[in-house]
Parts: structure tokens; C-alpha cells; sequence
């Protein structure tokens, strides 16, 4: 089963701290960004890596291409056509600086090729982040909503 970076925007602090560590792993592109929402909250975004990816469908040259359960860029394909960002349903997909290219999020390959997580779940200091199976994740977050609303039902009762 694949693994992906899963997101938990009541811990996410806003710090940043995983756009950073992107960056600098990625020679200055950052592949995450953070976004907050109103002073109330803010989302870590990236490439959520689809199981039917619509940039994958857009891009003619076949710089991005689904496998093993990712979606993986080749950038010496890319054509800098642009037709990914406009396809992407979550508008990760980012144009390098010079515009000639894109760039998006690769899940740090080189990281998992070592055995390491991707580097914006290890940066993170509120675990907003992690990186694990669909199943691992909705498991963990059913048990901690059914622990608060246990929680809840004991103060109502003092």
C-alpha cells in the first residue's frame, strides 16, 4: 500500500518550519506551502499525488507519469506548456523561478531511498504532518475523535 504525507490542520502552528526544510532539500523550491486561513487555522499543501492525477492526463510530453502510487516529474520532458497547473485540483504544481519549468512534490525519493521520511514530516514541531498508509491515518484520527467526544461526555457528567 502506498504511502503519502497526510495533513492535521488543528495541530499545524503556522511556523513554516516545513516549507523551509523543503526548500532546502530541494535546492530552493519549496514543493509545500502553508497557507493560512483566516487567523483561525492554516494547511500545509502539497501534490496529494492522486490515484487518477488530472496533471498527469494534461501534460502531452509526459513529464509527470503515475507510479508505484505517486506522481512522479521527469523535468528534462517538461515543455513548460503550463497545462499541469491549470489540470492540478489543489494547485500545488508551482513554476520554477526562471518559468521555464514546474516543480511539485516528489515525496523526497532520495530520503526514502535511505530509508528516511520525507523532510517536512521530520521538520515538523507540532506533527501536523505525517507520513503513512490511508488506512494508519483515518484509524489514528477516528480514535482521537472518539477520545474527545469521550472526553466531552465526562464533563458533561461532573
Amino acid at each position: 500500500m502506498t504511502r503519502l504525507v497526510y495533513v492535521q490542520m488543528e495541530r499545524c502552528l503556522d511556523c513554516q518550519a516545513c516549507e523551509i526544510a523543503c526548500q532546502r532539500e530541494h535546492q530552493g523550491l519549496p514543493n509545500i506551502v502553508v497557507v493560512p486561513v483566516e487567523d483561525r487555522f492554516a494547511v500545509a499543501l502539497m501534490c496529494r499525488h492522486c490515484d487518477s492525477a488530472p496533471c498527469v492526463a494534461a501534460c502531452y510530453a509526459g513529464a509527470l507519469a503515475a507510479t508505484d502510487g505517486m506522481v512522479a516529474f521527469d523535468a528534462a520532458r517538461c515543455t513548460g506548456c503550463g497545462l499541469c497547473l491549470v489540470a492540478c485540483p489543489f494547485g500545488v504544481i508551482q513554476w520554477t523561478p526562471d518559468g521555464r519549468s514546474v516543480h511539485k512534490c516528489d515525496l523526497c525519493t532520495d530520503r526514502q531511498a535511505t530509508g528516511r521520511e520525507p523532510v517536512c514530516v521530520l521538520t515538523c514541531p507540532a506533527e501536523a504532518l505525517s507520513y503513512e498508509e490511508y488506512t494508519e491515518f483515518t484509524r489514528r484520527v477516528q480514535h482521537r475523535a472518539v477520545a474527545s467526544v469521550l472526553r466531552g461526555q465526562e464533563v458533561k457528567r461532573r
